[in-house]
């Protein structure tokens, strides 16, 4: 059966060339000729496709993207397209996660009609020259084209801490993915959370913006939400540009003889898909090696010593070799595909052996719990029974008069989630709202470190309380 699939397009594409599916390339000379070039009766309007996820791998991201393994294989050889040049500038490391908000709006496809082979491809095959069809004309043919737009703004959200950037990255889809959401900016929020963040936050934004009018960046969460809810109407017939082209395979076509194979092409693909993952795999421990060297103070070696950047350097130059070397067989296998082969080594093998931050470890480094306004610590009066397993010593009574006096620099005791902590509590006298022994509930009403901040196992938290 005659396959027909998509591809992005690239400056010089045209319908009718020939197109090598190996490596990405469209031939030079026309290889098949229609008598029209038409979009089908029944086509309607635009085709509306939006995109709302978190990515953290290569392979996610750009699939969130829409770019296919196949075409990450064929941008080694020919020209990459503007959107994945886009996904590779973005340096996806395992120390951030991706926020992908994008819409596609495809206007209608036109095809070829009544397509044959070119007098001067048929002569080829005519005389049995199938190697130099394939030289000349590749193994598929640029059957359509379609137009439209796409528009892709990428959060990139960086810590050293895993909950931080979990955080960022879950309050940044949450407010995406709401329409119209009132209050205060996330954007102003964000960079308060940067500033007072101990774990190397940072929140970057990369937008991609191909066809439509208004062309301008957007860098605030709700100018690029604006601009996702009105860019269909940004894209019309006038306003659309070359989005992809339809490749269909030459057994469609009525060939002389018969004869045209294309023995190994799918192998060659299939082998050539593979290794281009493991370039991706490849690339990003090559970016956390560069994330690790940029930060190497907050990071130890598995048996707890410190790095040495002399052999984080040397890493990264074994990676480097391990991408050419993968790049070398790629080149071989598109030109032969009796040379094709797998790579066999992984990037994970590379990945296992890097640092770790003291969090990962699990032995120094936790997380401190926001408490801020978020659960009573604690119930008084007739019966005490304090929520979320901690134990609160009696307040101080004042002698003689048992009235309760100021709950200052006394310990609080807390288990389960917040062992790994110590706490002390000040409670202001004009904060007991009512008296202490008419009852009443106990909460933080600010913490310091605040909450999501990375500190030693056994960090003191000191607490304000107040009682209503």
């Amino acid at each position: 059966m005659a396959a027909q699939t998509e591809i992005p397009f690239l400056d010089g594409m045209k319908v009718g060339l020939g197109y090598d599916v190996l490596t990405g390339v469209a031939t030079k000379s026309p290889a098949v000729m229609g008598t029209s070039l038409t979009a089908p009766a029944q086509a309607g309007g635009q085709i509306v496709t939006k995109t709302l996820q978190i990515a953290q791998e290569t392979s996610v991201l750009h699939q969130a993207l829409g770019i296919s393994g196949d075409v990450s294989a064929g941008s080694m050889f020919g020209d990459a397209s503007a959107k994945f040049k886009f996904a590779s500038d973005i340096a996806v490391n395992s120390f951030s996660l991706y926020v992908v908000v994008g819409v596609q709006v495809f206007n209608a496809t036109q095809t070829l009609d009544n397509p044959v082979l070119s007098e001067e491809a048929a002569d080829l095959l005519r005389k049995h020259k199938t190697a130099r069809f394939r030289d000349r004309f590749g193994d598929r043919f640029i059957l359509g084209i379609k137009t439209g737009g796409e528009y892709f703004a990428i959060y990139k959200v960086e810590s050293l801490d895993t909950t931080e950037r979990s955080s960022i990255a879950g309050e940044i889809h949450a407010r995406a993915g709401a329409p119209g959401v009132a209050g205060g900016s996330l954007d102003a929020a964000i960079s308060s959370k940067i500033a007072a963040s101990k774990s190397k936050l940072d929140v970057s934004v990369h937008v991609f913006q191909a066809g439509g009018s208004n062309t301008g960046t957007e860098t605030t969460l709700d100018a690029i939400m604006q601009k996702a809810r009105v860019f269909p109407t940004l894209v019309g017939v006038d306003q659309g540009v070359p989005y992809s082209m339809l490749v269909h395979d030459y057994r469609g076509l009525a060939l002389p003889g018969d004869e045209l194979t294309f023995i190994d092409v799918q192998n060659q693909q299939d082998v050539l898909t593979f290794n281009a993952s493991l370039l991706n795999g490849f690339s990003t421990v090559i970016n956390n090696i560069d994330f690790v060297r940029k930060n190497i103070d907050h990071f130890k070696n598995a048996d707890g010593s410190n790095v040495d950047d002399a052999v984080l350097a040397k890493a990264r130059k074994d990676c480097l070799q391990q991408v050419d070397a993968i790049r070398l067989q790629m080149s071989k296998c598109s030109n032969d595909a009796t040379t094709c082969m797998r790579v066999q080594s992984a990037p994970e093998d590379f990945a296992r052996l890097l640092p770790k931050t003291g969090d990962s470890m699990g032995s120094t480094r936790v997380t401190v719990p926001n408490m801020v306004e978020q659960f009573p610590i604690a119930t008084l009066g007739f019966s005490f029974r304090p929520p979320h397993d901690l134990v609160v010593p009696p307040f101080p009574l004042e002698p003689l008069t048992a009235k309760t006096v100021p709950f200052t620099g006394e310990p609080i005791a807390l288990e389960g989630e917040f062992g790994n902590l110590a706490y002390v509590a000040d409670l202001a006298a004009d904060d007991i709202h009512p008296p202490f022994e008419f009852g009443g509930t106990v909460f933080v009403k600010a913490q310091d470190p605040p909450g999501g901040s990375v500190v030693s196992k056994g960090s003191t938290v000191k607490l304000t309380l107040r009682i209503s």
